[in-house]
């Protein structure tokens, strides 16, 4: 329900933020718009937190999915800020968008990762590869269990860009929970994207 409402929110921002725009497509966003830096976003996402935002950037990838997420890059390759495609902007970032500059408009949220989530990760991985050991074998089974999850660029997004393998990760999470526990007193880490509403592709 509350996912729902939320939703909701963001298409009727989307729709004031197209009205205010002169009724432009869906998919372009006012040529008078204030962009807002990645490298700001991503230095200090907490100030943006709940706020409908512009930011720009060239496309390194798209996720294998359907093209739900668009990742954008900052001033440099480690820079980037993964942006998350909604019903209301058609579900999905378009293929042709890849290795090019867009502008993503949208509300920057927060998820949040700590021990129990940690577990939940390695319960279905666990599952993943009794499946795989049952249809494909124990052998394909072993390197899937050794092989860390998600695309290399959303590893890249999280701060896991040279950990290459599941157990590997899992550590690296515990470590920087702690980590951010003992300093800050909270305990699990907190990764930042845009829930986009509309997106429009630049002319290079």
């Amino acid at each position: 329900m509350k996912k729902s409402l939320f939703l909701s929110a963001i298409a009727f921002f989307g729709m004031m933020a197209a009205t205010s725009c002169g009724n432009k497509a869906e998919n372009n966003v006012c040529e008078d718009t204030v962009v807002v830096s990645i490298d700001s976003v991503v230095a200090n996402p907490e100030a943006y937190m709940n706020d409908t935002i512009t930011v720009e950037g060239v496309v390194s990838h798209l996720c294998a999915h359907g093209g739900r997420k668009a990742f954008l890059l900052g001033s440099d390759e480690n820079v980037m800020i993964r942006c998350e495609a909604t019903p209301e902007m058609g579900g999905a970032f378009p293929q042709e968008s890849v290795h090019k500059p867009m502008q993503v408009t949208g509300v920057v949220v927060e998820s949040r990762l700590g021990e129990e989530e940690v577990k939940q990760i390695e319960a279905q991985h666990a599952e993943q590869v009794k499946m795989i050991a049952e249809q494909a074998g124990a052998e394909q089974a072993a390197a899937v269990d050794q092989a860390a999850t998600g695309c290399e660029t959303e590893r890249k997004a999280q701060g896991q860009g040279d950990i290459d393998s599941f157990a590997a990760q899992m550590a690296d999470y515990r470590a920087r929970i702690a980590e951010r526990s003992e300093k800050e007193g909270k305990p699990y880490l907190s990764t930042y994207y845009i829930i986009a509403y509309s997106y429009d592709i630049l002319s290079e």
